[in-house]
């Protein structure tokens, strides 16, 4: 009898611990799978989905200055382009915790785009880099045709606000999560000329990897001079000279300076951004809704 109980329970047991684990859950994400769909598009986008970052909402100084030591965004090794400093105050939204994967990309797009036109086992998790704005345009409204997702780019202010660690930001640090590059950022002097995995290095405070280095990351602001005055949830002019892409977080041939929080560079959207890729940010279908009216 007492051998016929220990076989039950050693069943039991094992039954348990051979039970599959559950998928992670996409709490309030909704996912309306196309029939187009494949198997390695689901993948993907339901990684993209998970791999959200919640970043309350709050206000911050954007922007730094190398001219007042004790005023706020003090740096004196910055550039003109980076003021004036200003307020800004921004409402919740949820971030890429990396940047999008080259399998991401073409297994949305297919071979042919972006930089290197395909991706193996070995560049996989590589970011992507090279695209046209227009593509960028297409790979979003494949994602929402293919799940009823939408995605959108980050506007500057967003970035830069969710690069300093958002409404918790620790003061003081240069790079995103730290002070010094080498910790968080691949780049000149520490990525041996080439890209790196997504998520290799120390993520910030809100769990956002590679936001100095690697590759930069386009916004969706027109690159225009910083507004003097204080702003709600800036999304940036509609036109300045030659409405040149706003770039920021620098990449993998990049000095340090140019990996830092507050520095902003800018992309032809009509050419393939060399050393640029793409972190997106969701939008709810209530938001989405509203906008298309």
């Amino acid at each position: 009898m007492k051998k016929i109980l220990s076989t039950i329970i050693a069943c039991i047991v094992v039954a348990g611990c051979t039970k599959e684990s559950p998928q992670p859950t996409l709490p309030n994400i909704d996912i309306d799978w196309a029939p187009d769909a494949t198997a390695a598009q689901r993948q993907s986008i339901r990684k993209m989905a998970e791999d959200l970052v919640q970043v309350e909402g709050g206000t911050y100084y954007m922007g730094v200055q190398h001219t007042f030591p004790a005023s706020p965004g003090f740096d004196s090794t910055t550039w003109y382009e980076q003021t004036p400093v200003h307020l800004v105050t921004l409402s919740a939204f949820k971030i890429g915790r990396y940047e999008i994967s080259r399998k991401q990309w073409y297994d949305i797009m297919g071979d042919g785009t972006g930089m290197d036109g395909h991706y193996t086992i070995e560049t996989a998790d590589l970011p992507i880099e090279g695209m046209m704005r227009v593509e960028v345009d297409t790979f979003l409204a494949r994602i929402e045709h293919l799940s009823g997702l939408c995605f959108r780019l980050p506007t500057e202010s967003e970035w830069e606000y969710a690069a300093r660690g958002g409404a918790d930001r620790p003061e003081g640090n240069r790079f995103s999560g730290a002070y010094y590059s080498d910790e968080v950022a691949w780049s000149y002097y520490n990525s041996g000329g080439q890209l790196h995995p997504v998520g290799q290095l120390k993520a910030n405070n809100l769990g956002l990897y590679d936001m100095s280095g690697n590759v930069a990351e386009l916004c969706s602001d027109i690159y225009a001079p910083y507004p003097a005055e204080t702003q709600f949830d800036p999304q940036g002019p509609s036109h300045w000279e030659n409405d040149l892409m706003a770039v920021r977080g620098g990449h993998y041939m990049s000095n340090d300076q140019h990996c830092r929080v507050y520095y902003r560079s800018y992309a032809s959207a009509d050419y393939p951004m060399t050393y640029v890729g793409l972190r997106l940010v969701y939008i709810p279908k209530k938001e989405h809704h509203s906008t298309t009216k």
